[in-house]
């Protein structure tokens, strides 16, 4: 090749190689960012599976992710976030909880994990005389099925140490009290009540003071009625532990107007971050405030469903079962709490205003009759999203509905390890083979929507996973894991507390994956779930949680 041709080949090359550094160098920083997270292993959870070394987000908008110098190099951030080689999912999400309701209970005696009667009473004595300026004594969290004696109380006890102030005890699922004279005659309730779907029991002429499900709610004014200072602290106590324990969403299952308006005005103003989908508690006034101008959708509230209870809980023998209880046949087959012709009227009402149905079946006879409910409304293959809340024991010939009329299963795997001790006592062996079914009933639709039910359990999404993978408890029983033939996957587990939540609130182009033009709310964890053997998930923290892009824990 001759010399001047191979000058010329160099002097091309050495002009398009300055021309380059020229376009990068101008291309340096050249993008605004208000964040910039990198050195991390984010778990972006698209269809693809991708993972990426950082992000750019702006506005509280993912920007764009990949690798960490190219994200480095082409943005200028106001706050960057070294996640130190931890891992970023997106934000978790708790499918059905009581976030004002925990809140709430943080002003009450705390009753849980009491291993007697007597602790109970110890508790309430010591709160009371703590307290001597609250007019009701209010508390939660007993369970007698982890008392030696696992008789139902009576209120024999607090009559004595009460004779003046009324007292209020909810077990620690909430569908069922045990309550003084006090309490009873301030509601006018006596041994003559009659009250659909509760019980007030009765014995020798006189209650007990125990209530089980709409007894229950004949109390209910007592907290519709808090001040507005209480309900301002229960969000905010319930956010700043929903923060901690990495979670950016919550649906919160059976709120009046007045507090969904709170949570509105409060999230105005900023100072409640939380994202809330809140379920409407199915009462006239409710209804009656939402009917006609559909579904509320703000950018960290939407208001798009109705939460009904078609039965009580397994715990306090009020879920409706087909057989009788097997341990009590004389409990017969638990409580219906409302009638069919109001379920197909709230479903009416649901189609007519473009809501969600969201009904609590905890039974297998609760979830046939409301599966036929959603049937006769739904009419078939649908997009509306239709939801059963816990669906924890379903007759198999009743799971395909779900399928055939594309309603959601939201359950709380956690119910099925803190239930699993009394369980098969309490409904069989036959029947408890069909119950907690996760991997079944996602399988129905290919997706599962994953909660906690705090505070009946521990808000702890962590937990969630462990328990929908292996199927054991904090401490790891039993070995092999409870049913583990209806365990879910490492990667539905996490899909069920993120994307798959994001669908069942209507919220999946928006949250629930990390990609671009979905906004910023992430999880940030010491290790890789996807990675963790079973007995290590318990070891894992959440190191940070983001918001729209904004840190909050």
């Amino acid at each position: 090749m001759p010399l001047a041709a191979t000058f010329a080949g160099m002097n091309r090359i050495f002009l398009a190689a300055l021309a380059w550094l020229v376009i990068a160098g101008c291309a340096f920083k050249d993008q605004e960012a208000d964040l910039v997270v990198h050195n991390a292993r984010i778990i972006t959870l698209d269809e693809a599976g991708s993972v990426h070394q950082a992000m750019a987000v702006r506005d509280g908008i993912i920007l764009e992710l990949g690798p960490e110098r190219e994200i480095l190099n082409r943005y200028r951030a106001k706050e960057t976030y070294d996640a130190a080689g931890q891992v970023v999912y997106p934000g978790f999400i708790d499918g059905h909880c009581h976030f004002f309701g925990y809140g709430l209970n943080k002003q009450k005696i705390d009753l849980s994990g009491t291993r007697s009667w007597n602790e109970v009473l110890e508790r309430t004595v010591a709160y009371a005389k703590a307290h001597p300026e609250k007019e009701w004594i209010l508390g939660r969290g007993w369970d007698q099925n982890l008392w030696a004696d696992k008789a139902t109380p009576v209120n024999d006890s607090l009559n004595r140490l009460f004779p003046d102030r009324p007292v209020l005890l909810q077990r620690i699922d909430g569908h069922a009290a045990v309550v003084n004279q006090v309490a009873l005659d301030r509601v006018g309730l006596t041994a003559s009540s009659v009250i659909a779907g509760g019980i007030l029991e009765v014995r020798d002429g006189r209650p007990t003071g125990l209530l089980v499900d709409n007894a229950v709610d004949v109390f209910q004014k007592i907290f519709d009625d808090a001040d507005e200072a209480t309900k301002r602290k229960a969000l905010l106590d319930a956010q700043t532990d929903c923060f901690a324990k990495g979670l950016t969403m919550v649906c919160d299952a059976g709120l009046d107007a007045g507090t969904i308006e709170l949570i509105r005005t409060m999230q105005r103003e900023g100072v409640l971050k939380m994202r809330v989908y809140a379920m409407v508690a199915d009462r006239p006034a409710n209804l009656a405030h939402f009917a006609g101008k559909g579904p509320l959708r703000e950018e960290r509230l939407v208001v798009r469903a109705v939460k009904v209870y078609a039965d009580g809980a397994l715990g306090s023998r009020g879920a409706l079962l087909l057989k009788p209880y097997a341990d009590t046949p004389e409990a017969g087959h638990g409580l219906q709490l409302q009638s069919r012709a109001h379920l197909d009227s709230v479903a009416a009402w649901c189609k007519v205003n473009g809501f969600q149905m969201a009904t609590h079946c905890i039974g297998d006879s609760a979830n046939r009759l409301v599966l036929d409910v959603y049937a006769k409304a739904l009419g078939g293959t649908n997009d509306l999203r239709w939801r059963i809340e816990h669906a924890q024991c379903v007759d198999p010939s009743d799971m395909p509905l779900f399928g055939r009329y594309n309603v959601v299963p939201s359950m709380q795997p956690t119910h099925a390890t803190s239930d699993m001790a009394w369980a098969a006592e309490r409904i069989g062996t036959e029947r408890l083979a069909n119950a907690y079914a996760l991997r079944r009933l996602k399988e129905q639709n290919g997706l599962i929507a994953l909660g906690t039910d705090f505070p009946v359990e521990a808000i702890d999404p962590l937990g969630t996973y462990r328990a929908a993978v292996a199927r054991t408890s904090d401490a790891g029983a039993p070995a092999g894991g409870f049913q583990p033939g209806d365990a879910l996957s490492a990667q539905d587990a996490l899909r069920g507390m993120t994307i798959w939540n994001a669908l069942a609130a209507f919220a999946e182009n928006e949250l629930g994956t990390l990609e671009p033009g979905k906004r910023a709310d992430l999880t940030v964890l010491d290790r890789d779930l996807l990675d963790l053997r079973p007995e290590l998930i318990g070891k894992a923290r959440v190191k940070a949680t983001f918001v729209a892009g904004e840190r909050v824990h």
